[in-house]
């Protein structure tokens, strides 16, 4: 996984306009996970790869899935079923 770097990673809109294609190769192979854009100075968008987006979701899905589990366990809401509990994380 490459490193975030202020000097390959943001970029300013009018650069990334001029030359998309190659900032957006530069995505798809690996070289980088994510651009900043900005404009005026100030981020204006955030791109990230494929891969980035897929890492990104699991990682929420996994948060809401653990802020659901403590939900239930403030509400003295138990799994007693062990099988039920896996059924219930595999979803």
């Amino acid at each position: 996984m490459s490193q975030f770097t202020i000097e390959k990673d943001i970029i300013p809109l009018s650069n990334f306009r001029a030359s998309y294609k190659k900032y957006i190769t530069s995505l798809e192979e690996a070289e980088r996970n994510s651009i900043i854009l900005t404009q005026n100075g100030k981020a204006a968008a955030v791109l990230l790869s494929p891969r980035e987006y897929d890492k990104l979701k699991e990682s929420q899905e996994v948060m809401n899935l653990i802020a659901n589990r403590l939900q239930k366990i403030a509400n003295q809401e138990f799994v007693e079923d062990e099988t039920a509990m896996w059924e219930e994380l595999e979803k």
